[in-house]
């Protein structure tokens, strides 16, 4: 179940909290396999618009992490410090949507 899922789903509504969680997660995912590569998982969170996959054991099709976009995030932060902290301002960039949207 996403924050996706509750924003959508749950927030604002009259729901049962009683009910099952797979009433409102869901139904299936998209998901990466332990094999994937950071490319796959950074393309895919692009494309579908994702900010978290879960990683599956091919064998049993079971679950075995959630992938998260900050991972990327705090792994270029750490390895590229000057790089990523120091950029200066783009005053002629355009943000696709407003900032917090």
């Amino acid at each position: 179940m996403t924050e996706r899922d509750v924003l959508l789903k749950i927030v604002a509504r009259d729901v049962d909290y009683k009910e099952p969680v797979d009433n409102f997660m869901t139904k299936d995912p998209a998901t990466l396999p332990k094999r994937a590569t950071l490319g796959e998982a950074v393309r895919l969170m692009n494309d579908r618009d994702f900010r978290h996959i879960p990683i599956v054991d091919e064998s049993t099709g079971e679950a075995v992490a959630i992938f998260s976009i900050r991972y990327v995030i705090d792994y270029l932060a750490e390895s590229f410090p000057e790089q990523v902290l120091n950029l200066p301002p783009r005053p002629h960039q355009k943000m696709i949507t407003p900032e917090g949207g």
